[in-house]
């Protein structure tokens, strides 16, 4: 190991895990650096990580804004080539704004990584900043230069600009996509000025907000791997769009390479050599500070990782940061941090000790008063270590969830001193601080989740990716790469038939390519491209093979008359039944109550628009004194259980009970915990009867829904 002194070494324990957010928002506060190197043990755990950081380095006082980026590993080895082109484009952005930092320094920025990734080499410096220019607002800019300057950058230039690494010329207009951004601008040119530069939704194409300059970035080489996104991939390249069957992205020999992409397949691109190779520290300027989680699993991570084992990567810790911290929960031997004079002894726990939950076998009324009992003790206990003078901060996603905990906290006289600050974030499990070395005057500090008052586990919203143009759902022609020969389709005129592929065929216009269907008897029709909408998917209601068509025998047409009248017949049936439901009075559900908008106000997502107007439409037929006959039709994913949920909850608060009817009982074990999550804070009893139960719990569980005690049942 280098001499102690090359950096100056903190070592920090008795932080509990769920306390490692607020002790790096206390250090990234205390001592202040331009750059922060966040080393953690897996990258699923870093966009958690950075928004809980966030958090509390605003809750200390702090109106300074973080930057946290994300270093991940290289991921040439995965067949989603959406991944490692994220990847790739993520690492190339860090690369950026270090670059950038060395000239114009900007708030504080913290960089979030993991081992594997650190020991991935980067593109040298040098050559990094020689491959990234900056365009601003107002500059002179050879339109052609920059043109010439895009193609040797790698880009592909297209008629729309929708994903990263694209650019597309319409007149004066430019529209780009960089690598290291997560949407496109539009660069709008008066000659060789650039007057204008705006964001571009990839979707509608149109110009949003004005920005005063971009950073265009050399797109990365990505090579296909043996094996990789399909068969006989070696050596084929593909577009950045990912839109070409094949293998992965292959760039020009000039872009700038990210060697962590060759380290991770274990081959070197052609265009990058050992000695252009280097290490992210190389990039870090003097005033760098690193913080690594659990130095002991980290160490041991290294060591299993790297050829030559940890010690090299750990010396460069200690060379190329002017302080190293060591944040763990335990007190265990550590190669970094044994022996330091600085040591620093925190005392933290989790919540989750102070909280109990009901037995899952209660059920019913039960359950929720066993919940309600739990919540107050737990609450008592807050209040009590306020009263203590600790400070106490309640962390919610949403302005509801506190409007909600507010009126919580009113129903008991025990409660309502309690008056804690609440801070709006998506924290997953609370935590204590009682001592802290340094800070003896302190008595402390304890953090609340919605975890610990709802007893639930607040679903994060998803981090903003990069903003691409995915097909349209208008076009829903037959796409035959999806077919295999020997499926089963159907012709409009001739009826069943087996797909036999597309095949070349001599004609007097020449080689013409046709899809070819093999009928009853053996007969072969070849059906041009230009009639491929004649043709659609077979979809069987049974195993059983159909019946091919025969050509020329009227078959077909006298089943497709058979069918229509069956259907004809059958809506005769349905409009029956539907006039007579319409000269039956409903049942009129008043409208949502502050519950309800509370409730669905606390949804962790965003709604799609389908989505928004199905939830719209159901609960206008619910207020309406016509029966309700809807059905919601939607894929797998699409936010469907969401709309019957807040339909639910709308049943239950007009004092109606709730039966949803699930397929399988894996699915209903699912919605069970779904409903709980969602209505949990609420006095709404939701059970499920299926297999998973016992006979005497189901009968139970009947007994108590005849009774009116359970609001929900599931099965």
């Amino acid at each position: 190991m280098p001499d102690p002194a090359t950096s100056l070494r903190t070592k920090l324990t008795g932080v509990c895990p769920a306390a490692q957010p607020y002790a790096l928002a206390q250090l990234l506060a205390e001592h202040p650096a331009a750059i922060w190197l966040v080393v953690l043990e897996e990258m699923p755990a870093a966009a958690a990580l950075a928004d809980d950081i966030t958090l509390f380095y605003r809750a200390l006082g702090n109106k300074a804004g973080l930057e946290i980026k994300t270093f991940p590993e290289a991921q040439s080895d995965t067949r989603n080539l959406r991944e490692t082109l994220d990847a790739a484009s993520d690492r190339l952005a860090v690369l950026s704004k270090l670059n950038g930092l060395r000239a114009v320094p900007s708030a504080p920025l913290i960089i979030i990584t993991t081992p594997g990734a650190l020991l991935q080499p980067v593109p040298a410096l040098v050559d990094f900043a020689s491959r990234e220019v900056e365009l601003r607002r107002g500059q002179v800019q050879p339109f052609q230069a920059l043109l010439a300057l895009l193609h040797s950058y790698d880009y592909d230039s297209e008629a729309v600009c929708e994903t990263p690494g694209q650019y597309a010329v319409r007149g004066g207009i430019i529209d780009v996509y960089p690598i290291t951004a997560h949407q496109p601008y539009r660069l709008d040119f008066f000659g060789d000025i650039l007057e204008d530069i705006r964001t571009l939704d990839p979707v509608t194409q149109r110009s949003g907000e004005s920005c005063p300059a971009i950073t265009l970035t050399a797109a990365p080489q990505i090579h296909a791997l043996p094996g990789g996104f399909s068969d006989n991939t070696e050596g084929r390249t593909k577009n950045w769009s990912g839109q070409t069957p094949g293998g992965q992205l292959s760039r020009s020999e000039g872009c700038a390479t990210d060697p962590g992409l060759a380290a991770a397949s274990n081959r070197k691109p052609a265009t990058v050599h050992a000695a252009e190779q280097a290490s992210l520290f190389d990039y870090f300027g003097a005033a760098t500070n690193a913080v690594l989680l659990e130095p002991k699993s980290l160490e041991e991570l290294f060591d299993s990782l790297a050829p030559d084992g940890a010690g090299p990567m750990l010396e460069r810790f200690v060379q190329s940061t002017a302080r190293l911290f060591g944040l763990s929960d335990l007190d265990l031997t550590s190669e970094l941090f044994d022996g330091v004079s600085q040591e620093m002894t925190w005392d933290t726990e989790s919540l989750s000790h102070h909280r109990s939950y009901p037995a899952e076998r209660l059920l019913a009324h039960e359950r929720l008063q066993a919940e309600e009992y739990s919540r107050r003790q737990f609450l008592e206990k807050v209040a009590a270590w306020m009263q203590a003078g600790i400070a106490v901060d309640f962390v919610v996603s949403h302005q509801t969830e506190e409007d909600r905990i507010r009126e919580l906290l009113g129903e008991t006289a025990a409660l309502k001193k309690l008056k804690p600050r609440f801070l709006h974030g998506s924290l997953n499990e609370g935590f204590r601080v009682t001592f802290r070395e340094g800070k003896s005057d302190s008595p402390g500090y304890v953090a609340v989740s919605e975890t610990e008052i709802f007893g639930r586990k607040r679903a994060r919203r998803a981090a903003i990716g990069r903003a691409v143009a995915t097909p349209s759902a208008v076009d829903q022609l037959l796409d035959f790469s999806e077919l295999v020969e020997g499926d089963a389709v159907v012709h409009l005129q001739h009826g069943i038939a087996l797909f036999r592929g597309l095949t070349k065929l001599e004609t007097r216009d020449g080689v013409r390519e046709v899809i070819s269907l093999e009928f009853s008897d053996r007969v072969t029709l070849h059906v041009p491209l230009q009639e491929s909408h004649l043709i659609s998917r077979y979809v069987g209601l049974s195993k059983v093979k159909p019946q091919l068509g025969k050509v020329g025998s009227g078959r077909w047409e006298k089943a497709r008359q058979a069918a229509e009248c069956a259907t004809l017949d059958l809506a005769a049936e349905l409009l029956g039944i539907q006039a007579q439901r319409e000269a039956q009075p409903g049942h009129a559900f008043a409208p949502d109550n502050a519950w309800q908008k509370e409730f669905e106000a606390a949804f962790p997502f965003s709604e799609t628009r389908d989505q928004a107007r199905a939830i719209v439409e159901v609960k206008t037929d619910m207020e309406r004194t016509r029966p309700m006959d809807r059905l919601l039709c939607g894929d797998v994913g699409f936010g469907k259980t969401e709309v019957a949920i807040r339909a639910a909850f709308k049943a239950v608060m007009g004092g109606r009970q709730v039966a949803v009817l699930v397929p399988t009982t894996v699915l209903a074990q699912q919605h069970l915990n779904t409903f709980r999550e969602r209505m949990a804070g609420y006095p709404v009893a939701v059970e499920m009867v299926s297999r998973f139960r016992s006979r005497k719990e189901q009968q139970d569980i009947l007994a108590a829904t005849a009774a009116g005690k359970i609001d929900v049942l599931i099965g």
